[in-house]
């Protein structure tokens, strides 16, 4: 990790609260144990290096280590992600994000309330919401920044003892941004499962304000090229 180190703070964008809820993060890159810490820390640096300051939020999602190690963890890639302008949210621990000075929250099922998260971190944490249902858009709108709408594609997840998961498709995109233009127009929408840059336009095409992965960077050989071309498909004009 050596080579990335004189990046570090080189292109910091992160700061007050109120920048926060203005994030607009284009990807979202979802972390999994399954790579192991230094996967994810190389996966991270290389990503926000291919990708403009800003375009990136790191989703810390760890679910069965201890609080103190993920917020060892999660400390560790806040010092990462402000050094190279990109954004960092602690997927279900509001706790561990305001100690780490985290930029949010997500909130997954049974994770706890957009307001409850903003009460432990800040009013001006940057929180999002998973979607597994035109009913969870619709209760999210309105109350969350951001809604990951999932599984879009069919995927296999990083853990083998994970079952593969069957895509709804780009519709349940069109109908999520339907439904959050009726009660939230403001709203960003997230497509989450089995995306890939080839087919990430299909998804903004859909409504999506971004995309959100993981296997797609962490899991690449080359997590730079992978974030790269990414950024190529949700930044070519049709």
């Amino acid at each position: 990790m050596a080579a990335t180190r004189p990046y570090l703070h080189a292109r910091e964008t992160t700061g007050t609260a109120g920048a926060r809820r203005g994030m607009r993060p284009r990807v979202v890159l979802v972390t999994d144990p399954a790579f192991g810490d230094e996967g994810i820390v190389e996966g991270v640096v290389q990503a926000a290096l291919a990708l403009p300051a800003g375009w990136l939020c790191v989703q810390l999602r760890d679910k069965a280590r201890p609080r103190t190690g993920l917020r060892l963890f999660a400390a560790r890639l806040r010092r990462i992600t402000r050094g190279l302008g990109a954004w960092l949210v602690i997927n279900g621990d509001a706790v561990v994000a305001r100690d780490v000075g985290a930029d949010g929250v997500h909130l997954g099922r049974g994770a706890g309330e957009p307001a409850e998260a903003r009460r432990v971190c800040g009013a001006g944490a940057w929180i999002s919401v998973a979607a597994h249902s035109d009913d969870d858009v619709r209760a999210a709108v309105g109350r969350a920044d951001a809604v990951l709408v999932s599984p879009i594609f069919a995927s296999r997840p990083a853990s083998p003892a994970a079952p593969p998961k069957m895509g709804r498709g780009t519709e349940a995109l069109e109908h999520a941004r339907a439904v959050a233009g009726q009660a939230s127009p403001g709203a960003l929408i997230y497509a989450l499962g089995g995306v890939t840059a080839a087919s990430a336009r299909r998804c903004l095409d859909a409504g999506a304000d971004g995309i959100a992965v993981v296997r797609e960077i962490l899991g690449s050989a080359e997590p730079y090229r992978a974030a790269r071309a990414i950024h190529d498909a949700l930044a070519r004009r049709c």
